[in-house]
């Protein structure tokens, strides 16, 4: 008989995700999804409740019949990769407790994923529209301050739209210490344009910021992400910016501008709070003519 149940065994793993290994609310939140996602397609698959030996016996077929079924139902590549990932994630934790053999799901193939590059927003359309008077012409002019500093954040420090989220009222200053994925620190420096836009949002704002968030929404409590994307949306009707200009956008312009100008892929990488190097080297394709312009001006047989 099986004392644990296999929710109890999810409970368990989420935790250690969290606890131990540090991951965010967010990929806590698609892993749990993933795994539920298999839970419910196996007891359909099997038309019996899971329980361990259920797992234990599955085959290779198994797990693939489950890819199968999410591609059939819409899931992209990329949905599946993470799928599979945290279904494995979760077999680890049960193979370190001796409860299950890996060899089953260790023989199931990653999808292909297809390399996605990610999008910036050209240099002089993010340069004008950080420029605007104004961003909406009925917007209080707290909210246009607001959105300038916010923006100019994002862009000229290449924060995530989260991390430009938690900063706190009290941490602005010439340098700030930003909490990143895995709640690993970095600090980033604020150019005197961005602080200035900044202090100028906290004169106008009619909400006392003193003691908490420093982007606030129209009733003074802390600004969501989803209501920066939703204004982003039809800030891109109103001036004329490109369908894929979003707050992670202004992020990847930030990599993107600096690879363009000659920075190096290691400060960019710090900068950007990645762990990997390989993470950061995506936005090295993404203008093979400047990063040719860049070689050719740098090397040193090129000055001769």
């Amino acid at each position: 008989m099986i004392c644990v149940s296999i929710k109890e065994y999810i409970k368990c793993w989420l935790e250690e995700l969290e606890v131990q290994r540090c991951y965010s609310q967010h990929t806590i939140d698609a892993y749990r999804r993933d795994v539920l996602n298999f839970e419910n397609f196996l007891a359909e698959h099997t038309g019996e409740d899971i329980s361990l030996k259920i797992l234990q016996n599955l085959k290779t077929m198994d797990f693939r019949s489950w890819l199968s079924n999410r591609i059939s139902n819409g899931l992209t590549a990329r949905s599946n990769v993470r799928a599979l990932s945290a279904l494995k994630s979760f077999f680890y934790h049960l193979a370190k407790k001796n409860l299950i053999d890996l060899k089953s799901i260790n023989s199931v193939k990653r999808p292909k994923l297809s390399m996605l590059l990610p999008k910036p927003i050209k240099e002089d359309a993010i340069i004008s529209f950080l420029n605007l008077d104004s961003f909406f012409e009925n917007d209080p002019e707290w909210i246009t301050d607001r959105d300038r500093a916010l923006f100019s954040l994002l862009y000229c420090c290449g924060l995530r739209i989260n991390e430009a989220l938690n900063i706190k009222t009290s941490d602005v200053d010439k340098e700030i210490k930003i909490l990143g994925k895995g709640k690993k620190d970095r600090i980033i420096i604020l150019l005197p344009m961005v602080l200035d836009r900044i202090n100028e949002y906290i004169l106008s704002c009619p909400y006392d910021l003193s003691d908490g968030f420093l982007f606030v929404g129209l009733k003074g409590k802390k600004l969501h992400a989803s209501l920066v994307d939703h204004r982003l949306q039809k800030l891109r009707v109103v001036h004329n910016l490109p369908d894929h200009a979003s707050a992670h956008a202004f992020r990847h312009s930030f990599a993107t501008h600096l690879i363009q100008h000659g920075a190096d892929l290691r400060s960019v990488q710090e900068l950007l709070g990645h762990e990997s190097l390989s993470s950061t080297q995506i936005y090295t394709d993404i203008d093979d003519y400047n990063l040719l312009k860049i070689y050719a001006n740098t090397h040193p047989l090129e000055k001769q």
